[in-house]
């Protein structure tokens, strides 16, 4: 999960401070959020344990946006250039990855050109041929939104009774917005469409713009608690409740949030079941953060959540096929989740020691990170 490093406290007038101390928590959690994300992409996992895998689905994505806006600023910087540099550090190497496996695809007879430059420029799921990286055009474009809001919208987000009533409203009109558009289970066609024609705007907007409204609702609710948040304290009852909470609501209905493919299953219980997630999550990272070996291992992750991100599912999909037969299934899983995280980061690695893979796949201020 590509997640820009920087660090500034909850709404307020825009102005500058100093550059805050890294904060191990929250370094934690990116390294978290992304392994939650490549988990989810383990195909033994979630058919072998689907009771599991539906409980971390509630809210592994609200988790991964919120997290995304604790960490949100904007400071003095125009619109033009925060969209600039999220192009730079998101879009940059979303293209470049597309691109070069689009020209392999397309040399097999797997991909016309058409197709290739569809997914690229409409960048959903349902558009693009690496579909897990939907996530990349979805994020610059709720991360350019919402600093649009916060930048000139801030007489509506002044008060803990105005941002209160935002969240709602997105969550509210956003649920039914998405709901207008087709899914793969009503309509087979949003499988996968790989010409320019209606049926696009059938199954959903360019760069998952339908579930804006959603994932800008978890993203702001991180930036309006973006101080308690960096500040979080574990409180033995909350957590208590939020994990009973959560267990039972999955025990009962098994419900599901996944935004690249318009699932929401219920407004009510799927919002309580992602609240009660997050919670969960931060008391979590909270207490990792304080093993040193698991806070560096789990802050280097986060580091490299890019790099995971744009190569862990073509890695894992081909490892588990191949050792899913010779192994029993959770040993073939689990080898195959720890192998595309490894590879991933050695890639970045590589990346860092070369100007040309940097400059192709890195932004370009990567080193002051």
């Amino acid at each position: 999960m590509p997640i820009a490093v920087t660090h500034q406290s909850q709404a307020t007038p825009v102005t500058t401070h100093p550059p805050q101390p890294r904060l191990p928590m929250i370094d934690v959690a990116k390294g978290i959020g992304i392994l939650l994300i490549v988990l989810g992409h383990n195909r033994i996992f979630t058919s072998h344990y689907e009771d599991a895998a539906n409980f971390l689905a509630a809210f592994r994505l609200p988790f991964f946006f919120f997290i995304s806006g604790v960490i949100f600023s904007v400071g003095r910087r125009d619109i033009g250039t925060i969209a600039w540099r999220r192009a730079d550090a998101w879009l940059k190497p979303y293209v470049m990855v597309l691109l070069l496996g689009g020209l392999l695809k397309w040399l097999m007879g797997k991909e016309s050109v058409e197709s290739v430059l569809l997914g690229i420029f409409y960048g959903t799921g349902f558009t693009l041929g690496w579909n897990v990286l939907w996530f990349l055009p979805h994020l610059w474009l709720l991360y350019v939104s919402v600093a649009i809001l916060v930048k000139h919208g801030q007489s509506l987000i002044d008060q803990p009774i105005k941002k209160s009533a935002v969240l709602l409203l997105l969550l509210g009109i956003g649920y039914y917005v998405m709901n207008a558009f087709d899914t793969v289970r009503d309509n087979p066609a949003c499988e996968r469409i790989m010409h320019v024609e209606p049926m696009l705007l059938h199954c959903g907007l360019p760069f998952s713009a339908d579930v804006l409204l959603l994932s800008a609702s978890y993203f702001l609710l991180g930036h309006f608690l973006s101080t308690p948040a960096k500040n979080f304290r574990i409180h033995p009852i909350v957590m208590t409740i939020a994990f009973v909470v959560a267990i039972l609501l999955n025990m009962q209905y098994g419900f599901r949030i996944d935004f690249n493919m318009r699932r929401y299953d219920s407004l009510f219980i799927s919002t309580i079941q992602a609240l009660a997630g997050i919670y969960l999550m931060l008391c979590i990272c909270t207490l990792l953060a304080q093993v040193m070996h698991l806070r560096k291992m789990l802050s280097y992750i986060g580091k490299g959540s890019l790099m995971i991100l744009l190569f862990h599912a073509q890695i894992q999909f081909p490892l588990v096929a191949a050792l899913q037969p010779h192994l029993p299934a959770i040993l073939a899983g689990l080898i195959a989740f720890i192998a595309c995280t490894g590879i991933a980061l050695a890639i970045w690695e590589v990346c860092k020691r070369s100007r040309l893979l940097s400059a192709l796949l890195l932004p370009l201020d990567w080193k002051k990170k």
